[in-house]
């Protein structure tokens, strides 16, 4: 695991995908539910959350033209803490209250 955490910590390097990894903790969402809550494209979307895929923080699953993601569970504990950090910002805080859970088919 110790070879993962500078993939992971590039990975959470930049504020789109910390803002990604924050809506996706109150559970799966799709990449449409994900980029309106940003306020990005899906093709924007789509390429963040591929480099966190890569980086073991997300999952995804196909569902028929919709890809869903969430959090891959048993991240190291760095992880949580920068979760739990994330609370105390307005912007994150504003990203949780705007996100609109929505069918995406």
């Amino acid at each position: 695991m110790t070879e993962e955490i500078p993939l992971k910590l590039s990975a959470l390097s930049d504020e789109t995908r910390l803002r990604m990894i924050n809506i996706l903790r109150g559970g799966e969402l799709c990449v449409c539910e994900i980029a309106e809550a940003l306020g990005i494209s899906q093709t924007k979307a789509s390429r963040h959350l591929n480099i966190l895929k890569t980086a073991g923080i997300v999952s995804d699953r196909r569902q028929a033209q919709w890809v869903y993601y969430s959090i891959v569970d048993g991240q190291p504990g760095f992880f949580y803490a920068l979760l739990d950090d994330l609370d105390n910002l307005k912007k994150f805080q504003d990203d949780i209250s705007g996100l609109k859970r929505k069918s995406c088919e």
